[in-house]
C-alpha cells in the first residue's frame, strides 16, 4: 500500500495535465510552451546536477551500463526479428523499434526520486547517461540503413543528432567537468540545482498535457509487439544481467525503471525525420502512456516482491 501511495501522485500529476490540456488551460499554447522550456532549460539543468556528483569511483557504475546497453540491444534484436515475421514495412518497423527500446526519461527521473529518493535519482541520472546517446547512436543509425536515407553521410547524421540534443549536451558538460574535479562551480552549480528541484512536477504534467487521443487509430499487432518489447523483454532483460552481475537492491530497482516506464515523446520528431510511420509513432506513444498508469505501479511491486 505504502508504495501505491508513493507511486500514485506521480500519474495523478499526469493525469491533471491532460485535464488541464482539455480544458485549455490556463490558456491555447501554454503547453507546447512549458515543453520547449522544460526540454531546453530544465531537464539539462536536472541532468547536469546530477551527473556533476556522480562517483566515478564506484567500481559497480561499468556493471550498471552494461546492463542497460545488453538490454537495449537484446530487445532491438528480438522486436526486429518479429517485425520481419510478421512482414511490416521498414518506416512501420523502426517505429516498433523507437517503441520498445526508447523511453520517457521524464517520467523514470520522476518515479526514481518519488520512490527512492536523492539517491534513486542519482542512479536514474546516471542510467540516462548510459541510455539516451546509446539509443539515440543505435536509432539513427539503423533508421538510415534500413530506409535508405544516404543524402548526408551517416557520421554526419549521428552528430547533428547528437549536438542538437540539449539531454546529451547536459550529460556531456556534467560528466566532463566532474571527471577533471571542476565541480561543484559557485554559482552554476546552485542555479543548476535550483532548476532541478522545479523540474519533476512541471514536466509531468507537460507529459500528461502532450497525450492526444486524436492519434489513436487501430495499430493491430505492432502495437502490441511494441508493447511487448518495451514493458516485458527491456525489463525481463535487466532482471537477467542484474542477477547475472550480483547487481541488487536500489541499483537494480533504478535500472528496471528504464523498462518499465512509456516510450519517449520525442519518438514521433525521429519517426518524421528518419522516414518512420510518424503517424503509428504517436499512436504507440499515447497507447504505451496511457498503459503505464497500470503497468508501472503492478510492475513495481512485482520487482519488490521478486527482489527483496
Amino acid at each position: 500500500m505504502a508504495l501505491f501511495e508513493a507511486i500514485l501522485p506521480v500519474f495523478l500529476l499526469l493525469v491533471m495535465g491532460v485535464l488541464l490540456q482539455r480544458r485549455r488551460f490556463p490558456f491555447d499554447g501554454f503547453w507546447q510552451g512549458v515543453d520547449k522550456l522544460v526540454y531546453w532549460c530544465l531537464f539539462p539543468a536536472l541532468l547536469f546536477s546530477k551527473t556533476s556528483v556522480i562517483d566515478f569511483s564506484n567500481p559497480m557504475l561499468g556493471r550498471y551500463g552494461l546492463v542497460l546497453v545488453s538490454a537495449l540491444l537484446v530487445t532491438a534484436a528480438i522486436i526486429m526479428l518479429l517485425a520481419r515475421f510478421l512482414h511490416v514495412p521498414n518506416p512501420t518497423a523502426t517505429s516498433m523499434l523507437q517503441a520498445s527500446v526508447r523511453f520517457n526519461t521524464f517520467i523514470t527521473l520522476a518515479l526514481a526520486e518519488r520512490v527512492y529518493g536523492a539517491e534513486g535519482l542519482v542512479y536514474a541520472a546516471l542510467g540516462a547517461a548510459v541510455l539516451i546517446p546509446s539509443v539515440n547512436v543505435f536509432l539513427v543509425v539503423t533508421m538510415v540503413s534500413m530506409h535508405g536515407q544516404r543524402q548526408q553521410s551517416l557520421l554526419k547524421l549521428i552528430s547533428k543528432e547528437l549536438l542538437k540534443n540539449p539531454l546529451i549536451m547536459a550529460i556531456v558538460l556534467g560528466l566532463g567537468l566532474n571527471a577533471m574535479g571542476l565541480t561543484p562551480i559557485p554559482i552554476a552549480s546552485d542555479m543548476a540545482q535550483m532548476l532541478a528541484q522545479a523540474t519533476l512536477p512541471l514536466v509531468l504534467l507537460a507529459v500528461g498535457a502532450g497525450v492526444s487521443l486524436t492519434t489513436i487509430r487501430a495499430v493491430g499487432a505492432t502495437f502490441w509487439v511494441s508493447a511487448f518489447g518495451r514493458f516485458l523483454i527491456f525489463p525481463g532483460v535487466v532482471l537477467v544481467m542484474c542477477g547475472w552481475l550480483g547487481i541488487s537492491g536500489l541499483p537494480a530497482y533504478v535500472a528496471l525503471l528504464f523498462g518499465i516506464v512509456p516510450t519517449a515523446t520525442s519518438a514521433y520528431a525521429l519517426a518524421k525525420q528518419l522516414g518512420g510511420d510518424a503517424d503509428r509513432m504517436a499512436a504507440f506513444i499515447t497507447l504505451q502512456t496511457a498503459m503505464s498508469l497500470v503497468t508501472v505501479p503492478l510492475s513495481i511491486a512485482l520487482a519488490h516482491r521478486l527482489l527483496g
